[in-house]
């Protein structure tokens, strides 16, 4: 008996004498320090739209972006940031649209990709993984005026990548792919939350995750991420590339797995897979005679890589 209870006392002793491991995650910046950041999107989007059935649209998008820490700032590092490479590709009823920034010089859509590349804009980025303020993205289109066009589609086109490539839709880009950290150090097991905006199709949305240290040794970290999506403002009305004007009322849900490197405090590589629901309400006007419900369902996997230069 004695023996049974000099066991339980060295059990209790020892598993305060033993505290659980613990890490602080955060990302470390030197001015100079070059990056390489790839990622690869599948998305599927299928559309019930009345009187012509289930509209399905597929949507393939491969870029590669260089990083460099230009500036040290009180919460982190201002980055420089630019695309390498970019590749579009979209499939519908309505036919199939390529752009590729390798592809051929004589073709228009490729020479329009092939402007936006190594074309710099910068964000700021906090140790804890905060994208604080993106500036300069108008760049991304400042060579639009070389390819040849009229007045008219020159400025149809900006407005259409501007919508889409602008300060406050890449800091959320950004954001989805960047991990947050907390303020405190974590053991395995430890939970935290984060929230981002986001994107679905042209509409502003927000993601609100919990995030979960799995597990970690001197070098490298492995965490998960699971996310609750929905609309930022489902009565906000937003222009979509055709002129029509329409609102969406969506939710979803979003899983991520990533590998960090506890040096860097970036993940070498992470997969996200997201599925969103809602419904898209187009708006009387033109050739919409009322209001017109288009449920709407989305698939998105996304597959990231970063590496040192």
């Amino acid at each position: 008996m004695k023996q049974l209870r000099f066991l339980a006392l060295f059990i209790v002793l020892t598993a305060f004498a033993f505290p659980a491991k613990t890490v602080k995650l955060q990302y470390a910046f030197k001015v100079g320090n070059q990056f390489q950041w790839e990622s690869a999107t599948h998305q599927t989007i299928k559309q019930s739209i009345p009187g012509m059935g289930d509209v399905n649209i597929d949507v393939e998008v491969s870029a590669t972006m260089d990083l460099k820490v230009v500036e040290l700032t009180a919460t982190g590092a201002k980055l420089e940031a630019s695309y390498s490479k970019m590749k579009l590709s979209t499939k519908s009823p309505m036919g199939a649209s390529d752009m590729d920034s390798e592809g051929a010089e004589d073709n228009a859509q490729n020479k329009t990709i092939k402007a936006m590349m190594n074309k710099s804009y910068f964000f700021k980025l906090s140790k804890n993984g905060v994208v604080e303020s993106v500036e300069g993205t108008e760049n991304l289109t400042s060579d639009f005026g070389s390819l040849g066009l009229d007045e008219a589609t020159l400025n149809t086109l900006k407005q259409q990548f501007e919508q889409t490539l602008n300060n406050d839709t890449q800091k959320s880009s950004l954001a989805m792919a960047i991990l947050s950290y907390p303020e405190n150090k974590v053991k395995a097991g430890d939970t935290w939350k984060s929230n981002s905006g986001s994107q679905i199709m042209s509409f502003a949305s927000k993601v609100d995750n919990t995030m979960t240290l799995k597990s970690f040794d001197a070098s490298k970290a492995e965490i998960s991420i699971d996310g609750v999506i929905t609309t930022a403002d489902k009565d906000k009305v937003v222009s979509l590339p055709n002129g029509i004007k329409s609102k969406l009322d969506a939710t979803g849900k979003q899983a991520s797995a990533a590998n960090v490197d506890l040096k860097t405090g970036w993940s070498v590589d992470m997969k996200t897979v997201s599925e969103v629901k809602g419904v898209m309400t187009l708006l009387a006007g033109g050739m919409i005679p009322t209001d017109m419900e288009v449920p709407i369902e989305m698939t998105t996997e996304t597959n990231y890589k970063f590496s040192m230069k």
